[in-house]
């Protein structure tokens, strides 16, 4: 195990764990600690943290504001264990469990599921990111496999975004109206942010309009020196905006019936200029004839777009096969659109001299979902025993397209529906419908809770249209899969106190119609379909002792995952491949195995010494190894590779206070990160990236930055929260930012974080 800075290590952590596993000496704190936050979507029902057989995080919109999120990878800022993907140019992708990420991980916003990543080169990146976190009531992550109630995606967690209500503005039957302005400021990408939110309550229909616009600029560098193309350390000049419209009505039927629809949609456009790509070397090849082209300028012009309309129902039924139904219809698309405008120096054909060549891609991506689910509660008694069913089922049904036109000199400017589009795959209607079952057996008078679960899973897929497919459609036959997934989980209490709990749960994942039906053919490189991927699996161990009183809580956990039939890209068997091209194809070659520990807890530190009540530190450390099977050129297979998916040790101490009178609080926020190992590194290159084995990755070395955030509420209708971070202006990197880059890259510096920085915000209430 990698070590961090002692100062941490001996003094703190054994304070806060002696601490708070001393014997009470009074009654429970009425405080709240990180044991009785609310989780839905560990077990599909409303339970506390302490109760549930899995470690998950909690984080809620107030936690967003005190620490001045602007975006998902702000959300998780200090949730060792759990990092969100970043690219230069597209932003934001998704986020990183424990070491799994990209589509394994599944991402809902209430429930329903949200596109998944697609791409290949540096042209075409669809990101996951089409969430606004100003509509979050709450970020629930469940960490490791749960597809036992959340079916394929969730081999390597869930990441499940909770939308605001418009009660969660109406406190009290007499508060009918909420209107509040809130703007800020954030130097780190220059940007503003501004939000409107209007509730209403008139007799039994509540309504909700949340509007968010933003507009910002390049996230910083650190130092930004150097200059263009692959040398160059300052980011690549950006200008981005967002709007982002949630719309709620909710309406009170009657006692037993609450029906609801909701309306999202957001945009987000940028346009980069990629400095950084000026004297890059590309190669382009017609048939056997290869010549090299160098870009002298690049630029871009995205843009990603969510639509989402939904239909609910809440019966309290009180009958015979349920207590409680819970069902939604939610339509959504997703679609994004890459323009790459390239200017390249080069030879002309075959021979002869340099020429200027300007080239336009537009790539275009969409996913378009119909999704039904419904969920059932049933209370019983037998015997000694208490149970809580929950059984459910949803289904849903998804097209992917995706449309790919070129525009060069012998056709520029010309209308696009008149010379050819191209594909990289095809048009693929994906239906999916799975069951589900989970007994919380409660037993012992409560003292002991079991919950098994299991589900089944039935996908079919259907090839509607070649749609201007480069491969051959006549190849494929439409697939359909079966899976059934289980879970045991439990918790006992042996006191007021402590308790522990056990969990084993298993993963499935049926293959990314990406993965299996993508084809492309150019600079050299050549990918093939691969319609016979197998689904993933994976099968984890996790056992956790948790501790309240009232002095704060703590929870730690071990666990064990192991992952076979992972779909790698790897040189297509009987190929050649190498640095400068070849064929290759996604493939199973992969098993995998993630172990590690994590620790946090909350300490009222008022509690155990004359302090200014509402003093708290709160500790988290997260500590992961990962190994597995990776493919190379040529077909050869490296055994027992370290997974480079897998983050630092990494460990967040936060020092807080909020006064007793609720006006005013602060936090100080230290986090620290090991630096990565250069054992704990695969050199076996991500081959889409044009790589090779032999080339040493990159290893970033070990920090430690502090961050300072407040909030003031001078009137009970204005509050201001600030923050500065980074506050020793620190020169880092963020390992999943570098992971595949080489130390050969000149321009390592390009990938740094920002130097200090601040963000500032006002919020109005009336």
């Amino acid at each position: 195990m990698r070590t961090i800075p002692s100062i941490l290590g001996k003094s703190t952590l054994a304070v806060t764990v002696a601490a708070i596993v001393s014997p009470a000496v009074a009654e429970q704190s009425d405080k709240p600690t990180l044991m009785n936050q609310v989780t839905v979507t560990a077990t599909r029902t409303a339970r506390e943290l302490q109760d549930v057989a899995s470690s998950v995080s909690v984080v809620t919109d107030e936690d967003a504001e005190q620490h001045m999120a602007r975006n998902i990878r702000d959300l998780v800022r200090y949730e060792p264990g759990v990092v969100v993907t970043s690219d230069s140019r597209f932003g934001l992708g998704g986020f990183n469990i424990r070491g799994m990420d990209q589509n394994r991980v599944k991402i809902s916003v209430d429930g329903v599921n949200q596109a998944k990543a697609y791409g290949y080169d540096r042209s075409l990146q669809s990101q996951r990111n089409f969430f606004d976190i100003e509509n979050m009531k709450q970020l629930e992550v469940v960490k490791g496999p749960a597809s036992s109630v959340h079916g394929s995606d969730a081999i390597g967690g869930v990441a499940a975004f909770v939308t605001k209500d418009p009660a969660d503005y109406l406190e009290g039957e007499d508060n009918d109206s909420y209107l509040s302005l809130k703007a800020g400021h954030h130097s780190a990408d220059s940007s503003f942010s501004e939000t409107i939110t209007f509730a209403n309550r008139t007799n039994k229909l509540e309504s909700l309009l949340i509007y968010t616009r933003r507009d910002g600029k390049e996230t910083q560098s650190f130092g930004g020196r150097g200059g263009l193309g692959e040398s160059r350390e300052q980011a690549d000049p950006l200008k981005y905006s967002s709007n982002s419209v949630l719309g709620k009505l909710q309406y009170q039927l009657n006692d037993e019936n609450r029906i609801g629809l909701t309306g999202e949609w957001q945009r987000t456009d940028s346009h980069s200029d990629l400095l950084s790509k000026e004297g890059e070397t590309v190669k382009n090849c017609i048939g056997p004839f290869c010549h090299d082209r160098i870009y002298s300028d690049q630029s871009s012009d995205d843009n990603s777009e969510r639509t989402r309309v939904g239909l609910s129902h809440e019966w309290q039924a009180g009958i015979n096969p349920f207590d409680n139904l819970q069902w939604s219809l939610n339509w959504q698309e997703s679609k994004s659109e890459q323009k790459t405008r390239d200017n390249f120096v080069g030879k002309a054909w075959p021979i002869g001299d340099t020429n200027d060549d300007d080239r336009l891609k537009d790539y275009r991506y969409s996913e378009n979902s119909l999704q039904l689910e419904a969920v059932f509660n049933k209370s019983l008694s037998l015997n000694a025993s208490e149970h809580y069913i929950t059984y459910g089922v949803n289904v849903e049904d998804k097209t992917y397209e995706n449309q790919n036109q070129t525009y060069t000199k012998d056709n520029w400017g010309k209308d696009p529906d008149k010379f050819e589009q191209e594909a990289w795959m095809p048009e693929v209607d994906f239906g999916q419908y799975g069951v589900f079952l989970q007994d919380e057996i409660s037993l012992f008078d409560s003292r002991l809770a079991i919950t098994p679960s299991i589900r089944f899973d039935h996908y079919a897929e259907d090839i509607k249209s070649e749609n201007n497919y480069q491969g051959e459609v006549t190849q494929f036959n439409d697939e359909t899969y079966n899976g059934v997934t289980g879970r045991l989980g439990a918790v006992y209490e042996f006191n007021d106190h402590w308790s522990a709990y056990a969990q084993f749960s298993q993963g499935f994942s049926v293959p990314d119609m990406f993965a299996k039906y993508f084809t492309y053919n150019e600079h050299g490189v050549e990918v093939l379909a691969n319609p016979d991927l197998k689904p993933e699996e994976s099968d984890s161990l996790e056992i956790g002792i948790r501790r309240n009183n009232e002095f704060g809580a703590m929870e730690i956990t071990a666990f064990y995952n192991d992952y076979t039939n992972f779909i790698e890209e790897g040189c297509a068997p009987g190929e050649k491949c190498s640095k400068s091209g070849g064929v290759f194809q996604y493939q199973n070659l992969s098993e995998a195995t993630i172990k590690g520990v994590e620790f946090k807890s909350l300490l009222w530190l008022d509690e155990l010494a004359p302090v200014a009540q509402g003093v708290r530190l709160n500790t988290s450390i997260a500590w992961a190894e990962g190994r597995g099977t990776k493919p190379g050129k040529n077909g050869a297979v490296f055994e027992n590779e370290p997974l480079n998916t897998i983050a630092p040790l990494t460990a967040v101490l936060g020092l807080g206070y909020d006064a007793p009178s609720e006006q005013w609080g602060s936090e100080l926020v230290w986090t620290l990160v090991a630096a990565k190992d250069r054992d704990d590194i695969s050199n076996v290159n991500d081959i889409s990236m044009g790589g090779d084995q032999g080339e040493d990755k990159f290893a970033p070395p070990g920090y430690g930055i502090v961050d300072l955030t407040a909030y003031y509420r001078p009137t009970e209708n204005l509050t201001v929260n600030a923050g500065i971070f980074n506050i020793a202006d620190k020169k880092y990197w963020i390992w999943d930012d570098v992971r595949k880059v080489t130390v050969a890259h000149q321009g390592i510096g390009l990938y740094t974080q920002p130097g200090r920085n601040y963000s500032v915000s006002v919020k109005w209430e009336i």
